[in-house]
């Protein structure tokens, strides 16, 4: 069930909008103006890709939310229109994995480097950049098979430690890691349990991450086309084999990249593009 929406606005009053833990809802509304207020922050209403005349907000929900219902507004020029968010919870695997165990329970020296490289990281995903670099749809940075998707459980070592953020994509021998979309890269870097990162901006608040790389072809400040790339995949980090970890940040929270992907690429889609149903 696509969870893209598309609200108009005699009827907005009457919508609620579903949404998933872990996942982003994608909202279309009748002019690209004010912002959705929500219970934890104002997200603003942007320009569709497509269809200027429209607007576009994307509201990630957290892994961790409970289900229920959680209001929410439209609040633009002469308009605020109450806006219900039913959040439900999909089923998610677990996983267990065996790894390095200085990558379960990090020796003391590696903890300081851990902290710092988590609040850069927050810096990062909590910038938002007042423009929107692609205009097109996104693409996978790898096409292999996927060995895990978004939001498993993990158990390390037999230690439940955290859910998976992000979708992996089987990689044994070093390939080529193409950017999803353009954008510009703001940060190049080893990290402790990322390994080889890459992570690029694509403004308005959502970034792409590529995770355990053993070579880069880019540098911070880099301005990248899609399908540009961006590095080698590799074994870096904390890993169980070679693999590339893709996830998306919107607003600062993690999401299912590909569920997103899914959505924002609808965006361009017309009306002729869709089956007719027969008659």
């Amino acid at each position: 069930m696509r969870l893209f929406v598309t609200l108009l606005i005699t009827f907005l009053p009457l919508w609620g909008v579903e949404g998933y833990r872990g996942k982003s809802v994608l909202i279309t509304f009748p002019s690209p103006s004010g912002i959705v207020v929500t219970a934890d922050k104002n997200i603003s209403v942007l320009s569709h890709p497509a269809e200027r005349s429209l607007g576009i907000a994307i509201v990630p929900i957290n892994y961790y939310t409970p289900e229920g219902i959680y209001p929410m507004s439209w609040i633009a020029p002469g308009r605020e229109v109450p806006l219900d968010l039913n959040v439900a919870a999909p089923f998610y695997p677990t996983e267990t994995l065996s790894v390095d165990p200085a990558k379960v329970t990090p020796p003391p020296e590696a903890l300081e480097r851990i902290e710092q490289e988590k609040a850069e990281a927050h810096t990062i995903y909590n910038t938002f950049t007042p423009i929107r670099y692609w205009d097109k749809p996104f693409i996978r940075p790898l096409e292999t098979d996927i060995t895990s998707f978004y939001g498993s459980a993990r158990t390390y070592n037999g230690t439940l430690k955290s859910y998976h953020g992000g979708v992996d994509f089987r990689a044994r021998t070093p390939l080529p890691i193409l950017a999803a979309n353009d954008g510009i890269v703001v940060l190049v870097k080893d990290r402790y349990y990322a390994g080889g990162t890459v992570i690029l901006d694509h403004g308005e608040g959502l970034y792409s991450c590529y995770f355990h790389l053993s070579r880069y072809n880019v540098s911070v400040g880099d301005r990248v086309t899609r399908g540009q790339i961006l590095g080698m995949s590799g074994a870096t980090g904390r890993i169980t084999g070679p693999h590339l970890h893709f996830g998306l940040m919107v607003h600062g929270i993690q999401t299912d990249p590909l569920h997103l992907i899914e959505q924002i690429n609808t965006l361009f889609k017309k009306e002729s593009d869709e089956p007719v149903a027969a008659r």
